[in-house]
């Protein structure tokens, strides 16, 4: 792991780092395979098909599983149409500490937003919590053709900002996130949203963003 003085750049993830929005991705998530015909699924046949899975990967499942004739791109389009939705009327509010963190780390380094969610979305989470000033870049789904696990997204971020990844720290909460970043050539700090025994790659597991707070405040 880089020593904190090394550091030339931070890349953020969003969903589950800096925001907590499970409530409405579940809410539109459901809507989605019930538009799609697939509200009789079980919740374990719903874990088996499309959990830990990234939005092009539940899409693939969605039209193997569905009875419809649907065309790439469609599911997509549909979750986003309900999570704006979603969005538009209640606030995802923020993780613990992480206005706190991001608005001091604003101060000392290049911040970037490192997504795999869609450019409207994001802008809406971040606009929701006044987080959107802190970010000079924000890379979202949109903007590369492989998504998390793979480092595409991590990239991006780090040439973006005009660094290597090499140069840069990522806070993430999953373990896609995790293995995106440490492909990518980052350090990763990781909040787990699982079994913390998983992150095993990880330069460092944090309880809250208020331990990486502390750590650079010394």
């Amino acid at each position: 792991m880089k020593k904190i003085k090394d550091i030339k750049a931070i890349l953020f993830d969003l969903d589950g780092t800096l925001v907590t929005d499970e409530e409405a991705q579940m809410i539109a998530f459901t809507k989605t395979i019930e538009y799609f015909n697939l509200g009789h699924l079980s919740k374990e046949e719903q874990v088996k098909h499309f959990a830990n899975k990234n939005i092009s990967q539940i899409e693939e499942a969605v039209i193997e599983l569905s009875d419809l004739d649907i065309k790439k791109g469609e599911v997509r389009k549909k979750r986003k149409e309900f999570l704006v939705k979603l969005l538009t009327k209640e606030h995802t509010p923020c993780t613990h500490y992480a206005k706190e963190l991001v608005s001091f780390l604003s101060t000392k380094y290049p911040l970037a937003i490192c997504s795999a969610g869609e450019k409207q979305e994001i802008m809406l989470k971040l606009k929701n919590n006044d987080l959107l000033k802190y970010f000079k870049i924000i890379i979202s789904a949109n903007d590369v053709q492989r998504l998390k696990p793979f480092p595409d997204t991590y990239i991006k971020g780090a040439q973006e900002l005009g660094f290597e990844p090499s140069e840069c720290l990522v806070f993430e909460d999953s373990l896609n996130g995790l293995r995106a970043a440490k492909d990518a050539g980052a350090t990763c700090f990781v909040v787990p949203n699982s079994n913390k025994k998983e992150f095993i790659l990880a330069d460092k597991i944090l309880d809250s963003l208020e331990d990486a707070y502390n750590l650079f405040q010394k």
